[in-house]
């Protein structure tokens, strides 16, 4: 049996509500399903946990914190970022905390550079972005999350455009939206068990609209989410066939509310994302 991973036993080892979504995988989930396999190596699950666990918006980590961040034993946590510092990947602060070292992206960029389809993408999103006075982004799923891969803005757009890297909720937003419409049946009520947990009693309407958004997109070909995301923003998505890697992706194009109305999303935004995944190869899954 492989070494099973350190554990904390507190209420810090399981996250719960949304929030969860933007965590990296909970040692107990990588136990149940890697507790038997003699190849799996723990040490670098831990590592790349911890890695993960760094978000911008909480800045620089003490060994404390990232502990409680991830479930690890602080002493395991010690010796990994003693580790990852002397390799260049993490670097501390005057406070002697911990934050992610530009030698990160070396690694990024390979992935990034193998993702032919962003090359591709990146001149059409650029013109969507300018026509609609708006961001637009190519996104790549992982878990519960989108992942921003590719991203545009127009020059008057109000600041909403997310980097590559940011992740967003699949359920609550039109990019992911438009990606579970290219899920089997199967795949789509697996991730609904898990986020009637996730959600709890916000579940079932939430339930609904995302149906409703994925019917959208296997009608017409894309979707609009009014003011979920965030209280002030509206978006339109699409699905994105990846060739190269034979996997789905999403692109969306989003703004202000007082920007981008509903009719400017069906009637332009949606009809651009849906031409621009049609130019790129789409294949459809229904």
């Amino acid at each position: 049996m492989a070494q099973a991973p350190e554990r904390r036993h507190d209420a810090t080892t399981h996250p719960s509500g949304p929030s969860r979504i933007f965590a990296a995988r909970s040692l107990e989930s990588l136990e149940a399903e890697y507790g038997e396999d003699r190849k799996f190596i723990w040490s670098v699950a831990r590592a790349m946990q911890l890695l993960q666990a760094f978000r911008l918006r909480d800045g620089a980590m003490g060994n404390n914190e990232l502990s409680e961040s991830t479930g690890i034993a602080k002493a395991t946590v010690t010796r990994l970022t003693h580790t990852l510092t002397e390799l260049g990947y993490l670097k501390r602060d005057g406070s002697r905390k911990y934050y992610p070292s530009p030698t990160l992206l070396t690694l990024g960029y390979t992935v990034l550079g193998k993702l032919r389809v962003r090359q591709m993408a990146q001149s059409g999103m650029q013109e969507i972005a300018n026509a609609s006075n708006a961001s637009v982004a190519l996104s790549w799923p992982e878990e519960d999350t989108m992942v921003y891969v590719a991203a545009s803005a127009a020059a008057g757009a109000d600041g909403l455009l997310l980097d590559v890297g940011s992740r967003v909720s699949m359920a609550n937003t039109a990019v992911g939206r438009a990606y579970l419409a290219c899920l089997s049946d199967e795949e789509i009520e697996a991730k609904f068990k898990r986020w009637e947990v996730l959600y709890g009693a916000a579940w079932p309407e939430l339930r609904e609209r995302v149906l409703r958004s994925i019917e959208e997109v296997r009608t017409r070909g894309f979707c609009v989410v009014d003011r979920e995301w965030r209280n002030n923003v509206r978006a339109a998505a699409t699905p994105i066939y990846d060739a190269d890697h034979q996997t789905y992706m999403s692109m969306n194009c989003g703004g202000p509310a007082f920007v981008l109305d509903e009719a400017k999303l069906v009637e332009e935004c949606g009809p651009r994302l849906v031409h621009l995944a049609a130019k790129l190869g789409w294949r459809s899954p229904w």
